[in-house]
């Protein structure tokens, strides 16, 4: 789960702040229950600093591959091909 920095340790204004609130609650939504690396959270949170519509295109597409790979998979989409043929 992503966690965002707190608004003082960071020169940021109160607009960026709430917009990146929302960005990261979009995130944490998607990615429920998927483990993340501390590089991973860290450029996650970079990201949540950008364009709304590039956070929203960005979620698009890791929904829809993970609904591609559950529907070929057998519903574990976390795994590769050649591990859920063993």
């Amino acid at each position: 789960m992503l966690k965002q920095p707190e608004r003082d340790s960071r020169n940021v204004n109160d607009l960026f702040y709430e917009m990146e609130g929302r960005q990261i609650r979009k995130m944490n939504k998607v990615l429920a229950g998927v483990e993340l690396t501390k590089a991973e959270e860290k450029t996650l949170l970079w990201l949540a600093g950008w364009e709304e519509s590039t956070v929203d295109h960005l979620l698009s597409v890791i929904e829809k591959v993970a609904r591609i790979r559950a529907n070929k998979k057998g519903g574990y989409a976390h795994k590769s091909k050649c591990e859920s043929e063993k």
